[in-house]
């Protein structure tokens, strides 16, 4: 009798634990890397897929869903690629998926990242992967963009549907990424540098525009972030990986007010923190 309770509850737990598998979120989509393309001057962000750990994605045809919101309003138009630019090689134009493309939906209040599958599945294994690129028009580059992963985009698991949040997450972004910001390579002579540095703005004091400067030593998440005098972040300047190189940023503070603000440069392996002077 006692053996048989055993077994009966080891079957028990075999199908609860099995059940717990099969219901585990496979896959977060977020957006990073903000940029401007060259050529063409687009406003560009990645489509970024982190598959969890013992989960995979057979990723079936889908539709991942942005909104985005301007200030001021109506400052860029989306720019549908067919094909859509720098997509996963598995995903896009092979014997087993059509082009991948990018298309304006909702009257152009949102865009829309496709995946058509013909044939097999390509399967994404744990891990982190660049599905592809959505990039904008900028018509007022003196403007930010918001952007949000809509909960009702289509994510297939070979034919079956996930939902959210049960089978797939997506992570918010609250920025306002400014529209007339570049992050540019310096270095010329593709000289690396020897450590991370964060170099003093010039000019200092400015109006309304000033250069950052600072070194890369070695491939690393970075992150640029002005605050004003009470410590509170007013705007995000870099956000991304980044290779070694000497770079530079620039940050337009048109919309701010005079006063003393602070730039934070942070990686994995460095952080510092300069002080500026915003004088209209």
């Amino acid at each position: 009798m006692a053996t048989m309770k055993k077994i009966l509850l080891s079957i028990l737990f075999t199908v609860l634990f099995t059940g717990i598998s099969l219901s585990a979120v496979k896959v977060n989509i977020y957006l990073t890397n903000p940029n401007i393309a060259t050529p063409g001057g687009y406003w560009k962000i990645d489509v970024m897929a982190t598959i969890l750990p013992a989960q995979t994605w057979r990723v079936g045809s889908s539709n991942l869903r942005v909104d985005w919101v301007t200030i001021p309003p109506n400052a860029v138009t989306i720019h549908a690629d067919n094909p859509a630019a720098n997509p996963l090689a598995c995903l896009h134009s092979n014997a087993n998926y059509s082009a991948m493309t990018t298309t304006s939906i909702l009257g152009g209040t949102a865009v829309s990242l496709n995946i058509s599958r013909l044939n097999n599945c390509c399967v994404l294994t744990p891990g982190t992967y660049k599905i592809g690129e959505i990039r904008f028009n900028r018509l007022d580059t003196t403007g930010c963009i918001r952007l949000a992963i809509r909960t009702n985009s289509v994510l297939q698991d070979s034919i079956t549907q996930l939902v959210t949040p049960a089978d797939w997450t997506s992570t918010l972004d609250t920025h306002c990424y400014r529209l007339d910001v570049t992050v540019g390579n310096i270095s010329g002579n593709n000289e690396v540098p020897r450590e991370f540095k964060l170099y003093t703005n010039y000019p200092n004091p400015f109006n309304p525009t000033t250069t950052l400067k600072y070194d890369v030593a070695k491939q690393t998440f970075v992150k640029i972030t002005i605050f004003d005098i009470l410590g509170k972040e007013v705007e995000k300047l870099v956000n991304q990986n980044m290779t070694p190189g000497r770079y530079e940023v620039m940050w337009n503070a048109s919309n701010f007010a005079s006063g003393t603000y602070f730039y934070k440069f942070e990686t994995d392996y460095f952080t510092d923190i300069k002080k500026m002077i915003l004088v209209k």
